[in-house]
């Protein structure tokens, strides 16, 4: 019953949070660090 209900709605927050959160990194991203953006995941890759 509320177990339920708190379950799907803490998923439903998580999930949004993360929505929210890569639509700011693309805004961040768009803002003329794309190739600094390209730099880190090459470098993450190596990793």
């Amino acid at each position: 019953g509320l177990s339920v209900a708190a379950i799907v709605l803490a998923t439903i927050n998580m999930v949004g949070g993360f929505v929210v959160t890569d639509r700011m990194l693309e805004m961040f991203k768009g803002k003329g660090a794309r190739e600094k953006g390209a730099e880190n995941k090459s470098a993450g890759d190596k990793k």
